[in-house]
């Protein structure tokens, strides 16, 4: 095979993750499909930002790494994108500008990073699992953070 004809397998296997990434947050996040969010659909990755009414913005990704998957969430007084988040374990205490946190560290789980699955069909499964918890786990935590009234 060659590298360009490789490449173009990646590219393609990338954007597949992004086309069935981006209808699992969807189902899961009311809000994510109004005319005032922000999508950004990548390479191993689909993330959606979401305006609060108290002027915060949240933030609700899936991410793909070889042949594992994980979830982030995060928060942020300004525009931004997800990955320009500091990346932390804890939400952290009033003052912070935002950060991210990975689904597996809100289930006190750690770093954890789940099988994607050997076919689409688990693949989509999987996706929708995690933005489930996304969607609980990660907006609770979010609502919680003693920053957002600051």
């Amino acid at each position: 095979m060659s590298e360009e004809s490789q490449g173009a397998s990646v590219e393609a296997r990338s954007a597949t993750f992004a086309q069935l990434a981006r209808p699992a947050l969807e189902k899961h996040l009311p809000g994510a499909t109004g005319p005032s969010v922000h999508w950004h659909l990548g390479a191993n990755e689909a993330w959606v930002r979401l305006p609060r009414p108290d002027g915060l913005f949240e933030y609700f990704g899936l991410r793909r790494h070889l042949d594992s998957v994980t979830g982030e969430v995060g928060i942020s007084r300004t525009l931004s994108g997800l990955a320009a988040l500091p990346l932390v374990h804890t939400p952290p205490a009033r003052g912070a500008r935002g950060f991210r946190i990975r689904l597996g560290d809100i289930l006190d789980e750690e770093d954890r990073w789940w099988p994607a699955g050997d076919s689409e069909p688990q693949v989509v499964e999987r996706l929708e699992e995690l933005a489930l918890l996304l969607a609980v786990k990660g907006g609770a935590c979010l609502r919680r953070w003693s920053g957002a009234d600051a």
